[in-house]
This record gives structure tokens, sequence and C-alpha cells, in this order.
């Protein structure tokens, strides 16, 4: 092996077909594609669930990959996921997301995507009792990594706010949008819109149902955009049934009729959503960057994001902003894109634009130089 090449080890557990399509198995995806593109002296072990291993496409030199059926935020992640890093003999190790086991010794960088876990437990009963383990878990890694990375200036000043940690420990580096979020022509579109019976304008929405997604003010908002406007509301997204409150909410607006839950939506047919939707919404009160306004706008659409978090950082003057607590505010900023056809037209352009500013290729330049400075400092952290 070459004295200056290193193996550095992924945690791509988040990454597969069996795995739940999250913003988190995207950026493991497009990390470690670009980078196997990346001239390199060092080896990248990547570690994915045994059932995940066969579709795993990615062939370059410098890939090497190591299966586990050790899944994530569980007592076997703590005890025994170390054990199996620790066989891998590695230089450096990337976990991907703030789980990991406390008390690896090993050298490691981690990505913090949010601290949102801090603020919302979730609201199922095991959601609620991993809550304070889990808080320890993200301690230890932000403590403890030689560096860490996170996608926007907004999460990291909270990062070093809450932990008391320098500002240059922390290194931001932007996600970016897959290249199959474009613009598609008419007649698809027509077809599509025709095939799951969108016959009117329709406001969208993507993501999951958590607390802070803040759904429930964007129903309220949607049934006071009714009053005026002849459309529906799509969101796009797995229900989950320990949010039962989603539901609730549209009954007791009386909008059963107006707003569409599409359930699970495969990938092929998300840039199709977009595309169709007149309007892209965007309430969440927090974020760690927030893709799917960027995937929005990559497909042509206006958006109506919220004013709070990173999302003026990362969209820039291309989104029309509202007050995500006030519900008038929602409401207004959507009938004014719905009823001027300018004004779309306007955050549309703007959009597009914005989205060239950000490339998974840049993320994994900034990512490899990111492993190559922890690999040159000798940490000082107490272990």
């Amino acid at each position: 092996m070459n004295s200056s090449s290193r193996r550095i080890g992924i945690d791509a557990r988040f990454h597969g077909p069996t795995a739940p399509p999250t913003g988190l198995a995207r950026y493991i995806q497009e990390l470690i594609s670009h980078a196997s593109r990346i001239k390199s002296e060092h080896t990248f072990v990547v570690f994915l669930r045994q059932q995940d291993r066969p579709h795993f496409t990615i062939r370059a030199r410098n890939i090497e990959v190591r299966a586990t059926n050790i899944p994530h935020y569980t007592a076997r992640e703590q005890l025994l996921f170390g054990w199996e890093l620790k066989k891998a003999n590695l230089d450096l190790m990337h976990f991907t997301n703030f789980n990991m086991p406390i008390g690896y010794r090993g050298p490691f960088v981690v990505t913090i995507h949010d601290l949102t876990l801090l603020r919302f437990a979730g609201r199922s009963k095991l959601s609620r009792l991993k809550h304070i383990p889990m808080q320890a878990v993200v301690r230890y890694g932000i403590t403890h990594g030689r560096k860490v990375i996170t996608i926007s200036e907004y999460q990291r000043k909270l990062i070093t706010k809450h932990f008391q940690i320098p500002s240059d420990r922390v290194e931001v580096i932007y996600e970016a949008v897959d290249p199959e979020y474009r613009s598609l022509p008419a007649g698809q579109i027509n077809a599509f819109r025709k095939q799951k019976g969108l016959d009117k304008q329709f406001v969208m929405y993507a993501g999951q149902w958590r607390e802070h997604k803040n759904l429930v003010r964007l129903i309220k908002a949607f049934k006071l955009v009714r009053a005026t406007q002849d459309a529906k509301l799509v969101l796009a997204g797995k229900i989950d049934p320990a949010f039962t409150i989603i539901k609730e909410t549209i009954v007791e607006q009386g909008l059963q009729d107006d707003v569409i839950l599409t359930d699970y939506v495969k990938e092929k047919e998300l840039p199709l959503y977009y595309n169709a939707a007149e309007v892209f919404a965007f309430p969440s009160l927090v974020e760690g960057f927030g893709l799917p306004p960027l995937e929005a706008m990559a497909c042509g659409t206006a958006v109506a994001s919220s004013n709070t978090g990173p999302m003026p950082e990362i969209l820039g003057d291309a989104a029309d902003y509202f007050n995500p607590r006030s519900t008038q505010s929602v409401a207004d900023t959507i009938i004014k894109l719905l009823k001027n056809r300018t004004r779309r037209e306007k955050f549309q352009k703007l959009g597009t634009q914005q989205v060239k500013k950000y490339s998974w290729s840049k993320t994994a330049v900034e990512t490899l130089a990111a492993y190559d400075e922890a690999l040159s400092v000798t940490s000082s952290l107490k272990r």
C-alpha cells in the first residue's frame, strides 16, 4: 500500500432498495458514487446491510464492500458494530449519520444532518423511549469526532452553540439535486395527470410526516386557500400510522375531497409530481438542508417556503417566503402564486438558476478534503 493511502470506512447501512427512501439514503448514494470517480489513493470501505449487498452497483478499484447484519438505531449497533469496524483495519471512519457506537475508539468524522432529534422526539412510544439515548449518541459523535460535517451554515451555528465546540471543527458541505429532477415534456406531464386523476391545479408537499414538518398548519392554511382557489393539496410521502393528527386535521377541516395522500411514491414518479404541481409548499419549521424544495425548483416548479431555519440560506431569492407559524401567511403566499402566473414564472426562473449552485461532485470533493484534514491531525480529544 502506498504510504499516503488510507482505508476510510463509510457507513452506508441506510443505502439500498430495502432501506427507507430518505434524503439520508440519497446523500450516501451520491457521496459514494461521486467519490469513486475522483482520483484518490485511499480505499473506501463501504459498510452495507447484508440484504442490500447484491444491489450495490458502484464499481471502482478503490471501493471495498463489507456486508453487515447489524441494523442502525439498535443495541446491537452499540455493542457489536464497533468490533466489525475494528476488524476492517480502518484509518478513518465516516459515520454518515449521528448514530454510531459510543465508545468507538478509532479516528472518525461524523455527518450531523440536523438537530431536530433534540427538539422533536417523535410520536410513537418507541421513538420517545429512544430519545434520551440517541441524544447521548449525538453528543458523543460531535465531541469526539475529529471532524463534524453538516449541511448548512444554520446547522453549524446550532451545533457549535449547543455543544460548545470550536466552529472550525464543523465543516459545512452542501448537498445537491440528482439530475433526474428536471423539467419534463408537457405531453408526459399531461399523461401523468390523467393517470393519477389530477384534473385540477394542485399544491404539493413531499416528505415525511413529522412534527417539525408543520403539516397540520399547511392543511389548515389550505382550507383558506380553497375558499378562493379551485385546487387540491397533494401530500406526497409514506403515510405514518403514528402520526394520526394529519388525517384527523383533514377531516376536521372538511378537506377529505381536497387533500390527496399518495402514500409511498416511487422515486421515478416524484419528478412527475413536481413537474405537474403549480406550487410546491414547504412549511417546515426546521431542516438540515431542505432538499425537496430544490428538487421542485429543478423541475421548474414555483416554491413557497418557510422563512425559518436554513431555507433562506439554501433557496436564496428563488422562493416565495412565508411565516410558517402563521396559517394566514402560509395561505396568502400560496394564493398569490396560484392566482398570478407572472409571479409563478418569476420564481420558476429563479429556481432553475438557484439549483445550479449545488452539485454532488462538489459534495464529494469537499468531503474527501475533510477526510484528509481529519487524517492529518493528531486528535487531542479525550478518549
